[in-house]
């Protein structure tokens, strides 16, 4: 009789056993085959259960930034109703309080509570026992020393701590760590071949744009030479002439000169800008060359070339609290680029008698000032808010590349400064830029 009680014990054991070891294949086999973690859970859950004659197991995902666990996903045998674990878990989201789970996170060991009828820790433990769950036990998902989730299982039988249970669900734990963390490698990988690809193109792009700026100043130099000798002879006309110079003749030296100059100061700005445009691609940014500057004249170079379309356009160039500003450290030609961009954006965007206003203010007692470019236009849609500043940005304009803002963005980051964008559809757009006075150099606090 006893070898018949022996030899029985034996034949359970090593079908328990077996059974441990086919619900460790099946895990391992369901991380082989799935994507994600997210997608193995529910057959990994279900695997765990049917082999321990478990009714309900969960799983909780570690955010480490946050400091929680996460509810994932749940498991339950048709013997129960888990609808009341379901809810809890879903609009908690957050495991937080003092409970056994969280023992399990923070030790990193697997935990078994014996009863948790018994243990007033448990937060869950009466909605456990109205649907005749009393046996409970959780292990941790991890690799090494690194935590990325629990696993908790629920029990309808009040069970001694099973050492060869632990042994198995912490091996389990581990396959799903290690299944985590080579995930999250791969993702990594993924990640910097996208941005080594991305780094080629942009590279190849710049390439392109260098050709092309050094062909557009060579076609720039007979326009430059041609408006010199232009001005040349527009002046010897008007010396020439014998009879006394009228109101209209002397209007029309005067627009004479200022076409010439915008001409010129326009050829200089267009090679500056293609080399730009190259540099920002690539991610290469002149160091700012910093020296005391006035926004109101930065401003006045602006519109001096904008002008004329701006009007052909029946737009208004308007300034607001500009003279009051002080002046600032910073790299004129930079700032040059970046309201030009700004303003010369707007004006395509805004009807007929609309305005386009530089505004001017100073902030943080005088440590700062913010010039705000402000627009009556069209206003714009949210998608292409949202692809301002980056290499994504989307233009609207015929022709355009849509880099202009990221342009705008070097400049100010170049600043220490901040950039800012309100619109509304059918009223208009401002873009608010905060620059420091002073020059902050890398690492300092800006105000």
């Amino acid at each position: 009789m006893d070898q018949f009680i022996t030899l029985t014990q034996a034949l359970a054991q090593a079908k328990r056993a077996e059974s441990y070891l086919m619900a460790q294949y099946t895990v391992t086999q369901v991380l082989a085959e799935s994507a994600t973690l997210e997608e193995a859970t529910p057959t990994i859950l279900r695997g765990i259960s049917e082999v321990l004659g478990l009714q309900l197991s969960m799983f909780w995902r570690l955010d480490e930034q946050a400091g929680v666990l996460r509810f994932v996903d749940l498991w339950h045998s048709q013997k129960i109703d888990a609808s009341e674990f379901i809810e809890d878990s879903r609009d908690q989201n957050l495991h937080q309080g003092t409970e056994l789970i969280e023992r399990v996170w923070k030790t990193g060991k697997p935990f078994w509570a014996r009863d948790i009828g018994a243990d007033t820790g448990f937060r869950r433990a009466p909605m456990a026992v109205r649907v005749g769950l009393r046996g409970w036990f959780a292990f941790p998902v991890r690799k090494g020393e690194r935590i990325y989730g629990v696993i908790e299982c629920y029990s309808p039988e009040i069970y001694e701590p099973d050492h060869e249970v632990l042994h198995m669900v912490t091996d389990i734990g581990i396959k799903v760590g290690q299944f985590v963390e080579r995930k999250e490698t791969e993702a990594e990988l993924r990640q910097v071949e996208v941005r080594v690809q991305e780094e080629a193109r942009l590279a190849e792009v710049a390439r392109v744009l260098r050709d092309i700026a050094h062909d557009i100043k060579n076609m720039l130099m007979p326009v430059v030479s041609g408006a010199y000798l232009l001005e040349e002879e527009l002046n010897e006309s008007f010396d020439r002439s014998t009879q006394p110079m009228a109101g209209a003749a002397t209007r029309n030296r005067e627009l004479t000169k200022e076409l010439i100059t915008m001409i010129l100061n326009g050829s200089r700005r267009i090679q500056e800008r293609v080399g730009e445009f190259a540099n920002s691609i690539k991610g290469h940014k002149r160091s700012p060359q910093f020296a005391p500057c006035h926004i109101a004249e930065v401003v006045a170079s602006v519109y001096a070339i904008l002008h004329i379309p701006a009007r052909e356009r029946g737009v208004a160039l308007c300034v607001d609290g500009l003279d009051a500003l002080p002046a600032i450290q910073a790299d004129e030609s930079q700032l040059f680029n970046a309201l030009y961009n700004l303003v010369n954006n707007a004006i395509p965007e805004v009807p007929q008698g609309g305005s386009v206003t530089v505004k001017g203010r100073t902030e943080h007692e005088g440590q700062s000032i913010m010039v705000s470019v402000i627009d009556t236009g069209k206003g714009m849609p949210l998608e292409v808010q949202q692809s301002l500043f980056t290499y994504q940005a989307i233009s609207r304009k015929s022709g355009g590349t849509g880099l202009g803002t990221k342009i705008v963005k070097d400049v100010v980051d170049a600043h220490r400064g901040g950039i800012t964008v309100e619109s509304e559809p059918g009223v208009g757009t401002s873009f608010h830029l905060t620059l420091p006075v002073e020059a902050v150099k890398p690492g300092d606090q800006t105000p």
